[in-house]
């Protein structure tokens, strides 16, 4: 089964941990390589913490989750998305953080990030509560949108560093409390453009110029972009 699209239902797990996945069952489940998932309003998380789901999904390539109002969070707090390419959240008001710092050191293959309409997302990357300071690489992130996310106050509150090797173009839109990207160092070599539009501009302007390298773009421009050269 390389795509699965769901739509319309009433179930509050996706893949329930009770099953018991026989190894024939197994062969069936490892080839999803898109999943959708839209207007599933009772569904509160795709699966939890199995080894042997956890191996099933991690084909996963492109995973699209629209009009999930009551999902809790995406994965086990240990899961990998190694082959994932393509995230894109949308409409799930119940969602407080997306990832955990283990699963988004996964992401090595992930070029493209979309997280919108989301009202109770405060962070993208949580804390493990483990008090680790580890460099999370986003090996082949080149686009990362954050549109209508209005309880979000950072990427990650915690004290990791992020690498963004591949990174080109940031938007962050309707985010009035993003107040910064991340606590520690930030490398965005190749990053040229970053879209603003209702966020945070008290304390936001720092995590701005660390990561525009050429060109900002706004509606309407922060103070400290009318003097860039």
């Amino acid at each position: 089964m390389e795509r699965l699209n769901v739509e319309r239902g009433t179930f509050k797990e996706l893949l329930p941990s009770r099953l018991v996945v026989m190894e024939e069952h197994a062969r069936v489940l490892s080839p999803i390589r898109h999943l959708e998932l839209d207007s599933l309003p009772c569904l509160e998380h795709l699966w939890k913490s199995n080894s042997q789901l956890d191996q099933a999904l991690q084909t996963l390539e492109t995973l699209r989750v629209h009009n999930c109002g009551s999902l809790i969070y995406l994965a086990p707090s240990r899961a990998s998305f190694q082959n994932l390419t393509n995230l894109d959240v949308w409409n799930c008001e119940r969602l407080v953080k997306l990832v955990t710092s283990t699963t988004a050191k996964s992401l090595a293959q992930l070029t493209r990030m979309s997280i919108k309409d989301c009202g109770m997302v405060t962070e993208i990357v949580a804390n493990e509560g483990e008090g680790k300071k580890d460099e999370i690489v986003f090996s082949k992130l080149e686009i990362l949108e954050l549109h209508l996310l209005p309880s979000l106050t950072s990427f990650c509150s915690e004290k990791h560093s992020f690498d963004f090797p591949s990174l080109v173009e940031v938007t962050v839109s309707q985010c009035p409390e993003m107040k910064f990207f991340s606590n520690e160092a930030l490398s965005t070599p190749k990053l040229r453009r970053v879209n603003l539009t209702k966020v945070e501009k008290k304390n936001f302007n720092t995590t701005i110029q660390q990561l525009s390298t050429q060109t900002v773009s706004t509606d309407q421009p922060f103070q400290f972009l009318q003097t860039m050269k």
